[in-house]
């Protein structure tokens, strides 16, 4: 589960911007949205408002970038780190985050810039797993002793610690392989849908379409092995497929059939609409134990499903028993007052300079915030809370009559 992030100089995040899931001191309202580890409370639902191009987005891209430096290692040292600085400086990008896994508490930072990593430190407990600075290897754990001269400074630490069976970089490496996920429809997770092999599962599942109103009456699971050749690069920067090195790889294909008044009829799932398939792909983890404890994103929440539809997910991503996380952006500004906490509402607004800056309702010192009766979208309108977007009417009409 997710604690907080930081992010310093990211596409419009300049200077660093943090965004936390713990639960408000102080605050009682609402408390099935609070998830409770030891003495560790977080939210399982945040949203974040703000508008046109003010970096909501850029939030959901920072921890994306993050992801992918874990997972995706350079293959040599001449390989560009990906880069995407404050009006394309030259200054180094710092991501860290903190989060829970397996009843630990995890804190990764790092540091980098398109050559190197600048510093990279990996906290269990509060005990030190390893810190890098550069090429200096300040802590590391016994398996990796001896091994300082393999790691390359463009070689991200977290993957080769994992690599080598240590075991809290093995967590936490799953972590974000497995538990931060993007709820992108054109990237749903292939073997997901394995799950509705199980009648029992399934039916649960159709009855959860059903009764979000979608005309699906039936889902099909079709497996089908594909090859998938190993690829090599010699000497040469080229790419070869070695001989006897071929493997294959299962793919899950999924028909929805919907009901019509002349003929039932099947539709491949990549051909569902855009909130089809985001809906179905919540559905596979909000119904299944299994999976448990993952942070899910959802950029643009509002493109996907109607308000009606809107509301009553929230009311699932807040259920008692439902024990995900939720981190989503949207403009649909009467979220904001469907049963929320301040420390739920979230803002990213820009200043002048084109700078982003995060901020919730709970940083508003305002008695007022606590009464039960508050409209947070009637404030929001009434720019209490910033994070408005400034619209020149007759400017608009102006420019369109030239």
């Amino acid at each position: 589960m997710l604690v907080d992030f930081r992010v310093t100089n990211f596409k419009s995040f300049k200077d660093t911007n943090e965004f936390s899931m713990e639960k408000g001191k102080y605050l009682r309202k609402y408390k099935n949205n609070i998830l409770t580890f030891d003495k560790i409370k977080l939210l399982k639902l945040a949203i974040l408002f703000g508008g046109n191009a003010n970096g909501k987005t850029n939030l959901l891209d920072a921890l994306r970038m993050l992801r992918f430096l874990v997972l995706t290692p350079t293959t040599s040292e001449n390989e560009a780190l990906p880069t995407n600085t404050f009006g394309y400086n030259s200054d180094d990008t710092k991501l860290s985050v903190s989060f829970i896994k397996g009843r630990k508490y995890f804190e990764y930072e790092l540091v980098y810039d398109q050559a190197k990593f600048q510093f990279e430190k990996l906290k269990v407990n509060n005990s030190v797993i390893f810190e890098r600075r550069g090429k200096e290897f300040i802590t590391l754990p016994k398996q990796l002793g001896g091994l300082q001269k393999n790691i390359r400074k463009n070689q991200n630490l977290l993957f080769f610690a994992q690599e080598n069976n240590v075991n809290e970089a093995k967590l936490a490496y799953t972590w974000f392989l497995e538990d931060l996920v993007f709820v992108n429809s054109d990237q749903v997770p292939n073997v997901l849908f394995k799950a509705l092999s199980e009648s029992n599962f399934k039916n649960k599942f159709l009855k959860f379409l059903k009764a979000a109103d979608f005309n699906i009456i039936d889902v099909e699971v079709k497996e089908r092995r594909v090859l998938t050749p190993k690829v090599q690069i010699d000497f040469n920067g080229e790419m070869f497929m070695p001989k006897n090195e071929e493997t294959y790889a299962t793919i899950y294909d999924v028909y929805t059939t919907h009901h019509s008044k002349d003929k039932d009829f099947q539709v491949h799932f990549d051909n569902e609409s855009t909130g089809t398939k985001a809906f179905m792909f919540l559905a596979l983890y909000i119904l299944r134990n299994e999976n448990a404890g993952k942070v899910l994103l959802i950029d643009e929440f509002d493109r996907s499903f109607h308000l009606e539809l809107a509301e009553a997910l929230l009311d699932v991503f807040t259920h008692e028993k439902q024990l995900n996380q939720f981190i989503l952006t949207t403009h649909e500004l009467s979220l904001m007052d469907h049963k929320l906490r301040q420390d739920q509402i979230w803002f990213a607004e820009k200043n002048e300079y084109g700078e982003t800056e995060l901020f919730s309702i709970y940083d508003f010192d305002d008695i007022s915030l606590s009464r039960g009766d508050f409209g947070y979208k009637k404030r929001y309108l009434e720019g209490r809370f910033g994070a408005t977007q400034i619209i020149n009417h007759s400017a608009l009409l102006e420019v369109l009559g030239e």
